[in-house]
């Protein structure tokens, strides 16, 4: 899945010279919880979380609260943006949302913002991905990992005329080889679906009920 099907799209922004109080406004009244900054060119220069603001507002809070509210963005905002491409891959901004621990990535068709994905934005897509927004049953299958099992277990829900909603595949920790196979079934019911497959040789180890 590409990152321009999930992005935000306009995206709010904020000039480097904006303020404090202009974010908190903007966040308030958006329910956004991050805000690109840019300069005259709009340019992107930074970035700006609640959490940035929370942490700025106590260290230069001194008698008149006014003017910590009125320190301009450029003061705190964050320099290092790790950005990514509308044409870029989901999956593979996922890792820099896991390994930088960031809660949105700006989206940049050269020195232009056009977009912003957020963790919000990936958990959606996560749900959408694994089918678990609509009704239907969930199998788990223990199964040593070979060529043609996909193939295999489609010929299985094609013959009982059962639709395959999504399907999960990682490796199963407690058994070398193996993996654990989770399908989404358009099927209330899967009694049916896992004696097919235990007949087949399947070892189904987590039936689940309707979702």
């Amino acid at each position: 899945m590409l990152v321009e099907r999930i992005m935000t799209s306009p995206v709010e922004t904020l000039h480097e010279d904006d303020t404090i109080h202009s974010a908190m406004n903007l966040m308030s009244r958006l329910s956004f919880r991050h805000i690109p900054i840019v300069d005259d060119n709009n340019d992107l220069v930074g970035i700006v979380s609640d959490k940035d603001l929370n942490l700025a507002l106590p260290s230069i809070a001194g008698e008149d609260q006014d003017i910590s509210l009125d320190l301009q963005l450029n003061k705190i905002m964050r320099q290092q943006v790790t950005t990514c491409h509308p044409l870029d891959f989901v999956e593979e901004i996922a890792k820099d949302f896991y390994h930088y621990g960031i809660g949105a990535i700006p989206v940049m068709r050269g020195k232009k913002i056009v977009g912003i994905v957020t963790q919000k934005d990936m958990l959606n897509t996560f749900l959408e991905l694994t089918g678990i927004r609509e009704p239907g049953s969930i199998i788990e299958i223990d199964i040593q990992d070979r060529m043609g099992i996909i193939y295999d277990l489609g010929k299985i829900f094609k013959d009982l005329n059962i639709k395959i909603a999504s399907i999960s595949i990682y490796a199963n920790s407690e058994k070398k080889g193996h993996k654990i196979i989770v399908l989404r079934i358009e099927a209330m019911n899967p009694l049916i679906a896992i004696e097919k497959l235990e007949e087949a040789g399947f070892n189904v180890i987590s039936p689940g009920g309707m979702h």
